[in-house]
């Protein structure tokens, strides 16, 4: 900002100091215009500084699991926006329903601006606990079938985000680089809705890639142990895991039992492949899937309706490979394959 104050100070001085050589009517007068003058454009100088000033505005980060990558695109992304200064308080529910509920019988709608929600059952929550608060939903696979958006193109209502719906065709051609699956297991969370919806777009394949799905639900930890076994007892050729907070949250322990028997794992987040040894990971970019989710929030921010908003995707595959896995399992990855992906050694 100029130092108006400091330069209308200094010419002041000036004009005193000719005052006391002159002081004719006509020097007077040429003082009070440049005075003037000074004034105004100091409150004009004022005015713009105050009109270009960043809106403060506050969103509810509303979480399942704790931050991803995902939340930090979105934070990243909101902090260049020109137009808002962005404060953001997020609300953990440590996958507890009941945690979920408090936060979001506690959420302010005079407060916040809008709220950012992580995963589908979050988002479901939000839309039938909260009223007034628009909702800018992110790692909803499958929104249409979630029923937190009426189609992909026009969500209707007051929800809008991004979704890391994966293009399972293309990630089926992937898999068919590395290995010959015939029987593919399905394992997932028995509590939580949206792997079903993906395991219907997985049994859309069958028929086109020539295998078949097995499903393995885990009901609550107590549950692994079994539903582990009877995996292997399964003699699956590989397991498939959904974008389920449950299983990522036991990760270690389901995929060490995985690579123990050298069952291949193929995973949505890729945080299972970097931090738990699971074979490959084929989905969108999650600090990606962020920034988007940013953009349509800085649209309802400046007063688009959230309804009107497409959900957004990321088109293509981020593949991750763990070479430390793929070595245990005796699998060869294609130079083509490794080319394309992030590697991790470990």
């Amino acid at each position: 900002m100029i130092p108006w104050h400091r330069i209308i100070t200094s010419v002041f001085r000036c004009l005193f100091s000719t005052l006391r050589i002159s002081a004719s009517p006509r020097a007077i007068a040429f003082c009070r215009f440049i005075g003037l003058l000074l004034c105004i454009t100091a409150i004009l100088s004022t005015f713009f500084d105050t009109a270009q000033a960043k809106e403060r505005v506050e969103i509810a980060m509303v979480l399942w699991r704790g931050e991803t990558e995902a939340e930090k695109g979105f934070r990243e992304k909101l902090a260049t926006s020109p137009d808002y200064e962005v404060v953001i308080t997020a609300f953990d529910a440590g996958q507890n329903k009941e945690k979920l509920d408090k936060i979001l019988a506690g959420l302010d709608h005079k407060r916040f601006r809008l709220a950012y929600t992580f995963g589908t059952m979050v988002t479901q929550a939000a839309l039938q606990q909260t009223r007034d608060i628009p909702i800018i939903f992110n790692i909803v696979q499958r929104p249409v079938e979630g029923k937190v958006a009426a189609s992909m193109e026009h969500p209707g209502g007051r929800a809008t985000g991004a979704s890391n719906l994966v293009p399972m065709d293309s990630a089926f051609r992937t898999l068919g680089t590395l290995m010959n699956i015939r029987k593919l297991g399905f394992v997932y969370s028995s509590h939580d809705p949206a792997p079903r919806y993906q395991l219907a777009e997985i049994r859309k394949q069958q028929k086109r890639f020539g295998f078949k799905t097995l499903e393995f639900p885990i009901n609550g930890k107590e549950g692994i142990a079994s539903t582990m076994k009877q995996v292997i007892d399964a003699r699956v050729d590989a397991v498939i895991f959904p974008s389920d907070s449950f299983v990522k949250a036991n990760a270690s322990r389901i995929i060490g039992i995985l690579n123990k028997h050298r069952i291949p794992s193929v995973v949505v987040i890729p945080e299972m492949v970097s931090e738990n040894g699971a074979l490959i990971s084929l989905g969108p970019d999650y600090r990606t899937l962020g920034q988007l989710a940013a953009d349509n929030a800085l649209l309802v921010l400046k007063g688009r309706k959230p309804g009107d908003l497409p959900v957004r995707v990321v088109p293509q595959l981020a593949i991750t490979i763990n070479l430390a896995t793929a070595d245990r399992l005796g699998i060869h990855i294609p130079l083509q394959l490794l080319s394309v992906a992030t590697v991790v050694k470990r």
